[in-house]
């Protein structure tokens, strides 16, 4: 595969959006080394020793894989080097990755899914319909000017006609085909958008209106998903809902409402970037109402997603040994996980193995639901606790009303976190 996976759409106001790689843009950089002695079986997830700031997330490459998938964590492989730097692939319950990696995956004992998309149709690779089909039966969209459409962050993906019954179905068929040849499990679609301008810069000459092409893509969606999830196959949607300038936009709202109207027709619904900005910075989402905070606005995406019967799967993007953005993102996730399908995933920059403790340890399933004390929430696990203070300035001290695991392996029942911080505390043995 040799394109990003998912897209960056930037959210802050007044500025139009622009795309920069996703889950494919690798830097080189050194992994943070985290040399951890174990303690014990029971020590999964470690923090770093308490202090005036509070415990902080540490970074725990080393932390034992499960030789079974865990529930709750997915990784994001999309070539065949990307592949080689990890391992352990047996751990995770879903991999995502690009078509010449689907046979590896269908190996795996997780649900594997592959990479398409509607929207995009690329000049070197396969999202679907293959770029020379797309053109010669003139599949590809053009804007009011006679011009074919762009994506802007990748010139060589020219934008699909979603609306179109014959591409629908052309779609359909090469993917099936290929899913059956392969023996995976399903389908990641990307760039399931409700306006395409933010994407393209323009409307489609075919479909003028952002109302006009959110029909097309639902008409994409329902064609193809209906049929997939009828043969058995797993539909996974990385669905944005991107208008520039409704506030909806910068606080979730119009995800929502856009996950309600493609949810009939998936299995699953993804959101990239699900605590942290899209802009570049990857800011973490805090409380507030400015555009790059709305941290409780983009909580509410799991439970959307849940309520309405589908999987959710949050992605985050860091350095590799970024523990504290793991660790807030997978925390915010397991505050409104319903412990069934759907994953947290964490995808470094680096191309590096993504395994880490701060994200990928296992504490259980949940038996309470959230709940708030003072700026922070927590709730308890089965093995554990998720806590998350999402304030962007004050700590908050919690006393946790039974033992959990510190940094020494003694067993503290107060602990004090920071702001815009998550922690995954492991139960303590009784």
């Amino acid at each position: 595969m040799a394109a990003p996976v998912c897209r960056r759409t930037e959210n802050a106001p007044g500025d139009p959006p622009r795309v920069r790689p996703g889950l494919d843009r690798v830097k080189a950089s050194a992994v943070v080394a985290a040399a951890l002695v174990a303690i014990g079986a029971a020590a999964i997830y470690a923090v770093f020793g308490r202090g005036p700031s509070g415990l902080q997330p540490r970074s725990q490459p080393f932390l034992p894989r499960s030789p079974q998938p865990m529930p709750g964590i997915a990784v994001i492989r999309q070539t065949s080097d990307s592949w080689r730097a990890a391992s352990g692939y047996r751990s995770y319950s879903d991999l995502i990755v690009g078509l010449a990696l689907a046979r590896d995956a269908a190996r795996e004992p997780g649900r594997s899914l592959v990479y398409f998309s509607g929207t995009d149709v690329n000049t070197q690779w396969n999202t679907g319909v293959p770029y020379a089909e797309a053109r010669r039966r003139g599949w590809l969209l053009k804007d009011r000017a006679g011009n074919l459409l762009v994506n802007r962050g990748y010139p060589t993906n020219y934008v699909g006609d979603v609306g179109s019954r014959s591409y629908q179905q052309a779609w359909l068929e090469n993917v099936t085909r290929l899913l059956r040849r392969n023996g995976d499990d399903g389908v990641f679609i990307d760039d399931v958008i409700m306006d395409l301008a933010p994407l393209a810069g323009t409307e489609a000459a075919k479909y003028p209106t952002a109302a006009e092409w959110a029909d097309a893509e639902l008409s994409f969606t329902r064609a193809v998903g209906d049929v997939l999830r009828s043969e058995g196959y797993y539909v996974l949607v990385n669905a944005s809902a991107f208008v520039r300038g409704p506030q909806a936009s910068n606080d979730g709202s119009s995800t929502v409402s856009w996950w309600r109207r493609l949810g009939p027709h998936v299995s699953g619904l993804s959101a990239e970037y699900f605590q942290e900005t899209s802009d570049g910075q990857d800011t973490l989402r805090t409380s507030g109402s400015a555009w790059y905070q709305s941290w409780s606005g983009w909580e509410r995406l799991v439970a959307t997603a849940q309520s309405l019967g589908k999987d959710f799967f949050g992605f985050m993007y860091g350095p590799a040994g970024d523990a504290r953005r793991m660790s807030y993102g997978k925390a915010s996730f397991l505050l409104e996980w319903n412990g069934e399908g759907g994953a947290f995933v964490y995808q470094p920059r680096e191309k590096h193995d993504p395994w880490n403790g701060a994200w990928t340890s296992d504490i259980g399933r949940p038996e309470a639901p959230k709940r708030r004390i003072g700026t922070a929430w927590l709730r308890r696990y089965s093995g554990g606790v998720a806590i998350v203070n999402p304030d962007p300035s004050r700590a908050q001290r919690l006393e946790l009303g039974r033992g959990y695991l510190s940094p020494d392996g003694s067993t503290i029942s107060t602990v004090t976190v920071p702001p815009t911080t998550g922690l995954v505390l492991r139960r303590a043995a009784p």
